[in-house]
């Protein structure tokens, strides 16, 4: 098989032509972005918003969604704190408890969706109050700084940069690599786009949807979870109120690199691209508007977002007809 399909080529040309349009654009523009520090800066923004964008990949490729997902990485920040600093956790037990909690919680995202037959919207959208309120009444509604002298070990998960290159990057490789050969290359990632596709014609062919579908959700919280863990330990706090919006730039990353809203398409290559253009418009964004940003950025995740939606609709129109 191909490791890049026409899709994933169609991306990476479109980034290589954004990286293009912002080095063209002036000399600020060009020595802001080519600077070693940006590049590490960026390419750690990337990888942290590539990795939980994996895992709702998986929930969208079953014609479901995760509005979650930022408040479960705020909620785990704020998890991984309390237990090293309150409680004295150490780090590998705590790294553990705080992803074994989040994949509870994506199983218990999948348990409603399946079983008690919630929309996915209302589960989640449901979750996303409850845990960000939970993160709140555990912090308790301030912040929890994780000091570096008593926890370089956890800090340096986000922040160390062997051979010049920020760890996240790694743990994205370790993640990605396993989740590509699983979608692609597993029964269980072509019964997965399968049921997304037609999840009743996928259930009389004699798949367990409902364990599979579950599995998705419990994916989607696990990598949240991660990247709660790591999000922490690059802030160097657990904050309650990180992880804002998170959900749609994850939504966004997913569909610009190919998953379908209505379920059935997706890859995690085509994520991990979509995460880097997302990545370059954003970096672009503050590069360009450095006094007015933050109120850009906002504009441009809503405009990406719908874009991506529109696009999304005119492809399945194309195959119907």
């Amino acid at each position: 098989m191909k490791l890049l399909r026409t899709k994933e080529v169609g991306l990476l040309v479109s980034l290589l032509i954004l990286l293009a349009l912002i080095l063209a654009s002036g000399p600020r523009a060009r020595e802001g972005f080519s600077g070693v520090g940006n590049i590490q800066n960026l390419s750690r923004q990337i990888a942290l918003l590539a990795i939980f964008a994996i895992g709702e990949t998986f929930v969208i490729i079953t014609a479901g969604i995760d509005l979650a997902v930022g408040s479960l990485i705020a909620f785990a920040g704020v998890m991984a704190a309390s237990l090293l600093v309150k409680h004295g956790v150490g780090v590998g037990p705590t790294i553990l408890i705080v992803l074994a909690v989040s994949a509870a919680i994506g199983w218990l995202h999948g348990l409603f969706v399946t079983k008690a037959r919630l929309a996915p919207f209302v589960v989640t959208l449901a979750s996303m109050l409850i845990l960000r309120g939970l993160g709140r009444v555990l912090s308790p509604n301030q912040t929890i700084a994780i000091p570096e002298d008593r926890f370089s070990a956890f800090n340096y998960l986000a922040n160390g940069q062997p051979w010049g290159i920020p760890m996240p990057v790694f743990i994205l490789v370790v993640v990605a690599l396993p989740s590509i050969f699983l979608l692609r290359y597993t029964l269980w990632g072509r019964y997965l786009l399968a049921l997304g596709s037609n999840e009743e014609a996928t259930r009389l062919s004699g798949v367990n949807v409902h364990r599979m579908k579950t599995m998705a959700y419990v994916l989607c919280g696990l990598l949240g979870g991660l990247s709660g863990i790591l999000d922490a330990a690059y802030n160097r706090v657990g904050d309650p109120r990180a992880g804002v919006m998170y959900e749609l730039r994850a939504i966004a990353a997913a569909v610009i690199g190919g998953a379908s809203l209505m379920g059935g398409a997706g890859s995690v290559l085509g994520t991990i691209l979509g995460a880097c253009i997302f990545g370059v418009i954003y970096n672009g964004i503050n590069i360009v508007f450095t006094k007015n940003a933050s109120i850009w950025e906002n504009v441009i995740v809503g405009a990406v977002v719908l874009i991506a939606a529109l696009l999304d609709v005119i492809r399945q129109r194309r195959q119907r007809t």
